[in-house]
């Protein structure tokens, strides 16, 4: 018997552009949605976590479209697209090829994903360099040269690079004459620009977990409950796990009927012991009907911890802080797909760990616990060639490969504004080093990098960098939380007491037996700054730019199609 033909990995558009899928953001995808595979799914299940990628004429690499499979068909079909009946041909003879492979992903999504914060005004300032500039009417060529001549007056190479516009130009409108809005609508830096997320738990949390149980269900209860049979059927039902919280159970199930396909199986009942909505045939095992319980117990509380940010490494932060918060700078429509050591969010370019602190004199500041790039740090490792990177697959590539420090501060400047604070400070080489010691983030960071940025921003902002004093409570007393309630526990990591209830109380006793000291920190003062209306995707551009934007976003999109 012949072997089956591979499938084509692309499809042709009718205007040329070249589409594929990409899996890159399929987990992600699962967890936001809480979407729920089938065992026996089929191509169309998994249309919603399927991403549609695009590949323009002269680039390497695909660019998200920021639709699903899912999405693309209907869209195709609202539209009338005489492309709907060949382009869904197409994706299941793709996915049909992966079909078995697809098939050992999990079929429940994990309680865990990323929250927008809120969205940054970052903008790029190509556009209006662009604007300023004499040349209104040009030929691609004269473009092209034009914008390369720009990286000799402030423009970031790497900003020109990933816009697109260069490569557009040469390999799209080829001797032709473009208008300065032309050649604005071509440049498109979605790909890098960062969202501002934390990590979060979709819904309540089953903490208290299930208890094994073993409770016939009379016959007499089975209408009210809605189970199927009657007595003197030879049906029964015995509950054999029940949630310690929430009541709800797991029943195991025994009935044959002309329509069952099996005689033995588990369901889900819940907190009034009625059957929720689940698959007729019911569950293999009880592994398999607990997990789908905690998935309807999550949708059911989700309003109880949807925005329910989790802290992962609060203990690594100096004491004392309100509002611990751990930011994480995304670059979620980024072509590769890297995973970070710290966390759990895919593409994670930057995180920072904040809280908000008073100082000696009275003001509140956004303090940065800690600034660190996993990516960035795994990109330097694999270039040394560091022994502790080999046989690992090297990370994928990352823009902002100098300027993440940058990116991070203008961010967090903003941020403080937008939390109505005096300003933004930050960690110190040696606070980093007392608490890590050889283990902490490069010196490098602190002393250099950091600084440098914080310096370019006070110039273009007329802002004040300086230093503060703070009093924060030493090493004697550190909080934790612990099994039952939050702990504190000295130097030596002894609790001193029994639990708290509330970290508030912990945080109390602490400051009432501790010792403090002060300790200086550098500080970007936001004084009288008006409200920042723009962030420059790269670079530091000027105050004007800033406060009065380019009305276009960063990651604009031409209104005219690129050419194929």
């Amino acid at each position: 018997m012949p072997a089956k033909a591979p499938p084509h990995f692309s499809f042709t558009a009718l205007d040329g552009t070249m589409l594929g899928l990409s899996e890159s953001r399929f987990d992600e995808r699962q967890r936001r949605q809480r979407y729920r595979l089938n065992k026996s799914a089929t191509y169309w299940d998994y249309a919603p976590l399927l991403d549609v990628v695009r590949r323009e004429r002269g680039f390497g690499t695909h660019r998200f479209t920021g639709k699903s499979a899912a999405e693309w068909v209907a869209d195709l079909r609202e539209r009338k697209s005489p492309e709907l009946d060949r382009f869904s041909q197409w994706y299941e003879a793709l996915v049909g090829h992966f079909l078995e492979e697809l098939a050992k992903r999990p079929r429940f999504p994990e309680n865990l994903y990323s929250i927008e914060l809120a969205r940054p005004p970052l903008t790029s300032s190509l556009p209006s360099l662009i604007r300023g500039l004499g040349l209104k009417r040009a030929s691609a060529e004269q473009w092209a040269a034009t914008l390369r001549a720009m990286t000799s007056k402030g423009v970031k190479p790497e900003e020109l690079d990933e816009s697109g516009v260069l490569i557009r130009l040469e390999t799209q409108f080829a001797g032709e004459t473009l208008s300065q809005a032309q050649v604005v609508r071509l440049i498109n830096l979605r790909h890098v620009t960062p969202k501002f997320v934390c990590e979060s738990r979709f819904g309540f949390k089953t903490m208290a977990g299930w208890n094994e149980c073993c409770q016939w269900v009379p016959a007499k209860d089975y209408k009210k409950r809605g189970l199927w049979g009657s007595k003197g059927d030879g049906s029964w039902y015995v509950i054999r796990y029940r949630h310690r919280a929430l009541g709800w159970s797991v029943v195991r199930c025994r009935y044959t009927d002309l329509f069952t396909k099996r005689a033995d199986w588990w369901w889900v009942l819940d907190e009034r012991g009625k059957l929720i909505a689940q698959l007729p045939e019911g569950f293999d095992s009880p592994e398999d009907a607990i997990e789908y319980a905690e998935h309807k117990i999550n949708q059911r509380f989700s309003s109880m911890g949807r925005e329910h940010a989790l802290a992962k490494w609060e203990r690594y932060s100096l004491p004392g802080n309100d509002g611990y918060r751990e930011i994480l700078i995304q670059l979620d429509d980024w072509p590769g797909s890297y995973k970070p050591r710290h966390y759990r969010t895919r593409n994670a370019l930057v995180h920072v760990r904040t809280g908000i602190r008073e100082t000696d004199d009275g003001r509140r500041v956004l303090f940065l616990d800690e600034i660190q790039s996993d990516w960035h740090a795994d990109l330097h490792a694999a270039a040394k060639d560091d022994s502790s990177t080999q046989n690992k697959a090297p990370p994928p590539d990352a823009p902002f490969r100098k300027d993440w420090p940058l990116l991070a501060l203008k961010l967090m400047l903003w941020w403080s504004q937008v939390q109505k604070l005096d300003g933004v400070a930050w960690s110190t080489a040696e606070l980093q080093s007392a608490r890590w010691r050889s283990f902490g983030p490069p010196e490098a960071l602190y002393r250099s990098a950091l600084p440098d940025a914080a310096r370019s921003i006070a110039k273009a902002l007329n802002l004040e960098l300086a230093q503060t004093s703070m009093t924060v409570r030493s090493n004697t007393r550190w909080v934790e939380l612990a099994d039952d309630g939050w702990v504190v526990r000295n130097r030596s990591g002894v609790p001193i007491t029994k639990p708290f209830r509330h970290r508030g109380q912990a945080e109390v006793f602490a400051d009432l037996t501790g010792t403090f000291v002060k300790v200086k920190v550098p500080v970007l003062w936001l004084a009288d700054l008006q409200t920042i209306k723009a962030i420059p995707l790269y670079g530091v551009a000027t105050e004007d730019f800033w406060l009065q934007p380019d009305s276009r976003p960063a990651n604009m999109e031409g209104k005219r199609e690129s050419r194929s």
